[in-house]
């Protein structure tokens, strides 16, 4: 039996709000479905983050509705599950669809664990959406238990459940502490707090179908095979450079055996750095020739009169390509906006104290506003 597992879609996915990647996800939905067609793949795997906003808008919804209805015409079955970017009220409406395909919807964590178990001939297949806590608590009413305990409680669970079966897979959307994080995840939930233990992964299974962490990566320190798949395309510029993967998973003679497939990007993400009366041309105009969404950052002297000239010729240049331009001044003047936008709420206090009194917040000012942004971030999504 081959499997193909896949994560992270971000269906309507923006970068800076403006830079639509809707080519990028169809690009890397077309090599989907062509591997599943060359790899003879019976059952696609989607671990999570379908959708990049719980409320996604129509063309969105269209590309992820038409991905799966192509599949079904070709006779694969799909397994989805909610992650952490997903509404579960809003995936649930996709459950429906089993009515009329072979489109199978896990919308949250079940309450009777035997709902939450997908069986296609001699495989059963756990699923475990991404466990919001206020969930995980209800399910299992032990408040007093960390987080991680509560999800490895209900990862017992369903390894019992399949425990009959020839073949077994976990598929769920989660943060293990030993994964490898590329920057781009939501920062609440790959927090200590909230980072699962890999070796608390039921060794019951043959092989875990994990989303949330955008790197293509096998999980050291569990006993089964424990993969994300990564990201489909560079979610970010957090990202750039970076590869990404489908994985590939033969399930033969009683053990999973997986194959990382590469995928090619329709647009890299790259970040040029122009220096001080660097002669712009010469840098960008070869970058402009490619395939690629650029991010500028221009250092430049407040006093030179030509700053609105350089200003206008990497404009002009990279046309569509610039998704960003950032400025830094190099006389010592404030920035003329905050050039990161992923700094984080408690980075952002740090620098405001800083400025405010001339120092650092103390060390236990800062791990207590740390953690009351990570629980509120991770209730809220």
């Amino acid at each position: 039996m081959r499997l193909l597992h896949i994560s992270d879609l971000h269906a309507g996915k923006r970068l800076y709000e403006h830079v639509s990647r809707k080519e990028d996800l169809l690009y890397a939905l077309e090599q989907v479905f062509r591997i599943c067609k060359e790899e003879g793949v019976e059952l696609l795997l989607i671990a999570g983050d379908v959708f990049d906003r719980k409320n996604p808008d129509f063309e969105s919804q269209e590309i992820v509705l038409e991905f799966l209805t192509e599949l079904n015409s070709v006779g694969l079955h799909t397994l989805l599950i909610a992650g952490n970017h997903d509404s579960y009220d809003f995936m649930k409406i996709y459950k429906s669809l089993k009515k009329l395909a072979n489109i199978h919807v896990f919308d949250r964590p079940a309450r009777n664990v035997s709902e939450a178990i997908f069986e296609y001939g001699d495989l059963k297949v756990a699923c475990l959406p991404y466990p919001d806590e206020r969930v995980i608590t209800h399910l299992h009413e032990e408040k007093e238990r960390s987080y991680a305990e509560k999800v490895a409680q209900y990862m017992r669970a369903l390894a019992q459940e399949v425990n009959d079966a020839r073949y077994r897979v976990l598929l769920s959307h989660l943060m293990l502490d030993k994964a490898w994080i590329t920057g781009s995840e939501l920062p609440s939930t790959v927090s200590p707090y909230y980072a699962v233990r890999a070796d608390s992964i039921p060794e019951e299974f043959h092989y875990a179908a994990l989303g949330h962490v955008h790197r293509n990566q096998r999980v050291e320190g569990a006993v089964p095979k424990v993969y994300y798949s990564g990201s489909l395309y560079q979610i970010d510029f957090s990202e750039k450079g970076m590869k990404k993967f489908v994985n590939l998973v033969v399930l033969e003679d009683g053990l999973a055996r997986v194959e990382q497939i590469g995928l090619s990007l329709k647009r890299e993400l790259i970040e040029i750095k122009l220096k001080e009366g660097e002669d712009i041309e010469r840098v960008l105009e070869p970058v402009a020739a490619k395939e690629v969404l650029v991010k500028v950052q221009m250092r430049v002297n407040m006093k030179d009169t030509s700053y609105n000239v350089k200003k206008e010729r990497v404009q002009r240049i990279l046309g569509d390509k610039l998704a960003r331009l950032e400025v830094e001044p190099v006389d010592g003047g404030e920035p003329l906006s905050l050039r990161d936008e992923s700094l984080s709420l408690l980075g952002l206090y740090e620098e405001f104290h800083k400025r405010k009194y001339n120092s650092e917040p103390a060390g236990e000012l800062k791990e207590l506003f740390g953690k009351l942004i990570d629980k509120v971030s991770h209730e809220t999504g």
